[in-house]
């Protein structure tokens, strides 16, 4: 009988399917510990509007052209450290179509994270840039708006004062950033539950790295699994 022959893989092969796997594995376990979802389980369900300016070119219409959307948006901590204390902060904003945009604080350069002691103190970024048809970009959120704790618990009543105005910025390393829209948070929602989800709600224009491809998806699929929560790719109703 002749010797079956199995194929081994290359020395510094990466397992895709298995890095997959084991990112759903560790954020079901990490939902499940928490009771809430594995990534910024703490955080405000938000409705605004987004006024975009264009000017960017990424080959997103809802980006690129001039015009006003509602939108829903969660800011969150990353780590739950409790009440105020310093955290990597998150800004999730859900588009039309839907198109899902996750930042998080980062510091002087928008590719690494930074803990900040408030959810204006400082930008928000995509941290990995996306891939366009004019090159790689970062989008970045500066914030417009008096100082604030990173206490999701008082945004309420920050809100009640006046809203929170983010600038998104297109970011490249060899040319100026650029505006392309004002985020203003207005009202608080937390009725709401909108599984955000930058795989399943994306544009084929921003293309994501592989490699953050994969493991968001499972970490993703994972959170919602421990937390028995939907498919989420619908719009929510903004009121002002």
């Amino acid at each position: 009988m002749a010797e079956r022959v199995t194929a081994r893989p290359r020395p510094g092969r990466v397992d895709h399917a298995r890095t997959e796997r084991a990112a759903g594995v560790s954020a079901r376990l990490v939902a499940r510990l928490r009771h809430g979802r594995a990534l910024h389980p703490r955080g405000l369900m938000v409705a605004g509007t987004l006024e975009v300016t264009g000017g960017a070119a990424f080959g997103v219409p809802v980006l690129d052209v001039p015009g006003e959307h509602e939108v829903v948006a969660r800011l969150s901590k990353g780590g739950s450290l409790p009440g105020g204390l310093p955290d990597v902060l998150g800004l999730a904003v859900r588009l039309p179509g839907p198109l899902d945009l996750l930042l998080s604080t980062c510091g002087a350069v928008p590719w690494l994270l930074r803990p900040r002691t408030g959810f204006t103190a400082g930008p928000y970024s995509s941290l990995v840039p996306y891939d366009t048809g004019t090159g790689s970009v970062w989008i970045v959120a500066w914030p417009e708006a008096p100082a604030t704790s990173a206490n999701p618990r008082l945004l309420p009543g920050v809100l009640g004062r006046g809203p929170l105005l983010f600038h998104l910025h297109a970011v490249r390393k060899d040319r100026a950033a650029v505006r392309v829209a004002t985020l203003r948070v207005r009202t608080p929602r937390p009725e709401l539950d909108v599984a955000f989800d930058p795989v399943l709600n994306s544009h084929p224009a921003l293309r994501q790295p592989g490699w953050l491809r994969r493991l968001r998806r499972g970490a993703y699929l994972g959170s919602r699994q421990a937390r028995a929560a939907e498919v989420d790719t619908g719009q929510v109703s903004s009121p002002g």
